[in-house]
């Protein structure tokens, strides 16, 4: 074949697989999940929560918040940019379900605050 047939096939492939991703990535979503029924058979699912921040800690590199709807779980915030979460905030967090020391927490991907 020659150069341009074989240039023409892999920008039609691609534009289709772009696309095909497109369409695909619009189906996907994740499930909010209520803070009772969280438990050791969820650990590594990824998650959506939403509530009211009850607790913030805030480090270095790290931000620990507690989430309040009406049970309480800890969220792990590794800082990549500057995180705005004040207490009272009525936030959304998307993040994977983690046990640490028996409790069980979340290790938050991101966060958006609502209210």
């Amino acid at each position: 074949m020659k150069e341009k047939t074989l240039l023409k096939i892999a920008l039609v492939c691609s534009l289709v697989g772009i696309m095909v991703l497109f369409f695909v990535s619009d189906s996907i979503e994740i499930k909010e999940k209520d803070i009772s029924k969280i438990n050791l058979e969820n650990v590594g699912e990824d998650i959506k929560l939403t509530g009211y921040v009850s607790k913030v800690v805030d480090l270095e590199n790290v931000m620990y918040v507690e989430i309040t709807k009406p049970e309480t779980i800890s969220v792990v915030l590794f800082k990549k940019t500057n995180i705005s979460v004040y207490e009272g905030s009525f936030v959304e967090i998307i993040g994977e379900i983690d046990e640490y020391n028996g409790r069980m927490q979340v290790i938050g991907n991101r966060v958006r605050v609502i209210g």
